[in-house]
């Protein structure tokens, strides 16, 4: 588990939330989920030595608030697949964006950069020289 973890009491019933984010693991396997809609996503089932049970540390009950799907050594079409099935849904992404030094101050001291041009809002920014940029392979195809 990761260091972002959030607590939220509630006095009355005295329950704890506790929202959590997982490791990124490949092969996410062995649970199902129920629900939909307003009520929200939930895990349903873990099998006992799966992955989502052993890595993911996933547990019946579970809401599931969002899922992050990593785009390293995926395939144009699997990409394709995953962006055109969440097209009507809330999306965030995290982007590597090829920028001209000229249009980039970083201040001493700062932990943030700021961008000449149009306005863009960014919530973190990881600053970097010399970014190797490889175009895509195929197409461009809008999602």
């Amino acid at each position: 588990l990761s260091s972002g973890v959030s607590l939220q009491e509630e006095t009355a019933s005295e329950v704890v939330e506790v929202v959590m984010e997982t490791e990124a693991e490949a092969g996410a396997s062995g649970y199902s989920v129920t629900g939909g809609g307003e009520r929200g996503i939930f895990i349903k089932d873990v099998l006992k030595d799966s992955t989502a049970a052993k890595h993911l540390s996933l547990q019946q009950g579970d809401q599931l608030l969002s899922a992050r799907v990593y785009f390293d050594n995926v395939k144009y079409e699997d990409a394709l697949k995953i962006l055109q099935c969440a097209e009507p849904y809330k999306v965030s992404f995290f982007l590597k964006r090829t920028i001209a030094g000229a249009d980039v101050t970083m201040h001493p001291g700062a932990t943030s950069l700021e961008l000449k041009g149009p306005k863009t809002k960014m919530q973190k920014m990881i600053g970097s020289s010399n970014m190797d940029f490889e175009g895509p392979e195929k197409g461009g195809t809008i999602c």
